[in-house]
């Protein structure tokens, strides 16, 4: 049995969910994927994986040796970029995960010139609105925007958004432009659905909330669908201005009540605490932290 590439493909099933994917991005076969996991269960002697025709679930087992599996694989590729130090080329698969709207607007210009810079790295970009687990999902960076939870990553500050309330001229016109954050309260306000709160909330620059009166006009779990909605006029949004900054700039969207703007939130480059950082990560985070020199364009408006 080839214990590394039956651990690869045991975390790769694990990571997908499902066996072709696993085999795909192995270039193996379904067939010769499960056929080394089931080597890897006979030499283990315990079932790793639940098996049906719909689904692969992991065991208790399988999902303390998927842990296990992650930190030895990761430890192997330290291990071969610290040897491969003494080359100067910066290579290997780089997989990154990032909020969505961000990445299109703002991340594929650095990383469009990072891949001309170091071409033998190839890039794996998984974006997704939720918060990817780096370990879960074997990733190798994460951008992240607003509080920091895990305090086991290493955080590289790349630049700041803040938050605010935004309505188009023509909605502004129909039902007024309102002058507090209590007048707010009976608009239209529309709601994040990934949010932390279930409902439509409004906050000051304090943290004191009102509760809008009207339930929410439309609901989204993506920020730029709300952005455009509101410039549509379907109601008020409260989004980061790296969002709103597009729609600003044509005049699509106004900003509300800019006196009551709330602290700036950082956006950060989040990755693994090693002995030995690949130097695909850190080329990767020091080319962001240049890039974003000078805080975000969309804070120069």
């Amino acid at each position: 049995m080839n214990t590394l590439l039956a651990m690869h493909s045991f975390c790769k099933v694990m990571e997908y969910s499902s066996f072709a994917q696993a085999a795909r991005d192995l270039n193996l076969s379904s067939a010769q994927v499960s056929k080394h996991i089931s080597a890897l269960e006979d030499h283990l002697k315990v079932r790793l994986l639940n098996r049906t025709t719909r689904r692969v679930t992991a065991t208790e087992a399988g999902q303390d040796y998927y842990l296990k599996c992650q930190q030895i694989l990761n430890d192997i590729e330290v291990l071969e970029a610290s040897v491969g130090q003494h080359s100067s080329q910066v290579q290997g698969v780089l997989k990154v995960t990032a909020p969505m709207d961000f990445a299109v607007m703002y991340l594929m210009e650095p990383i469009a010139r990072f891949q001309h810079v170091y071409p033998q790295v190839r890039i794996e970009l998984h974006l997704s609105d939720e918060r990817i687990s780096l370990i879960d999902r074997g990733m190798d960076v994460a951008i992240r925007i607003g509080e920091l939870a895990d305090s086991s990553l290493i955080a590289r500050r790349l630049a700041e958004t803040r938050p605010g309330y935004y309505a188009s001229p023509a909605y502004l016109s129909r039902y007024g432009t309102p002058a507090t954050l209590e007048e707010m309260a009976s608009h239209q306000v529309m709601h994040y659905l990934l949010s932390s709160d279930d409902k439509p909330i409004l906050r000051g620059p304090g943290e004191e909330r009102v509760r809008p009166l009207h339930p929410w006009q439309l609901a989204c779990n993506n920020g730029r669908a709300l952005c455009e909605a509101a410039a549509l006029g379907v109601g008020i949004i409260g989004k980061p201005n790296f969002l709103a900054a597009p729609y600003l700039r044509d005049g699509r969207l106004v900003e509300l009540l800019p006196q009551l703007r709330r602290p700036a939130m950082g956006i950060y480059a989040l990755y693994l605490h090693r002995a030995l950082v690949p130097g695909k990560v850190t080329q990767f985070v020091e080319f962001l932290a240049e890039h974003f020199r000078d805080g975000g364009s969309w804070n120069r408006l």
